[in-house]
């Protein structure tokens, strides 16, 4: 009998802690979350034509991650891979900087369209992986 009633017990106790808490499936904001479900989370800050060291014609594109799409985020350095148009995907690190901010630049080869569209995305070093890729375009 007391076996029943302990087996009873625990099953209670269990399972009042396996109920399913509200908003858990709500709970896709965080960048780092390969569910995430927001917006775009950085923007492009400028672009602009420039020649090289060597007198080639560049085109940078600077993005940034403002620290309000990356509330709670105390890291001073996070990993960002991107690309424009077609070209080289690179591994950017991006550090924190003291507005609270993290940016990144792209030097991208000239192209004959003039618009520049940066994807970006959320590089998972553990994993190997990116994630959270979004693609914003620009004209320097």
């Amino acid at each position: 009998m007391k076996y029943w009633i302990v087996v009873i017990a625990l099953g209670l106790v269990t399972s009042s802690c396996l109920k399913k808490i509200e908003g858990v499936d709500t709970l896709n904001t965080n960048i780092f979350d390969k569910e995430y479900a927001g917006d775009c989370w950085f923007y492009i800050d400028d672009a602009y034509s420039y020649y090289n060291d060597f007198g080639f014609p560049r085109v940078m594109i600077k993005a940034v991650l403002p620290e309000e799409n990356a509330p709670g985020l105390q890291s001073y350095l996070i990993y960002i891979t991107c690309r424009v148009n077609n070209q080289q995907e690179v591994l950017f690190n991006s550090y924190l900087n003291t507005s609270g901010d993290y940016t990144f630049f792209y030097d991208a080869a000239p192209e004959t369209s003039n618009e520049y569209c940066l994807e970006a995305g959320i590089y998972l070093q553990d994993e190997d992986t990116t994630i959270n890729r979004f693609t914003l375009c620009t004209q320097p």
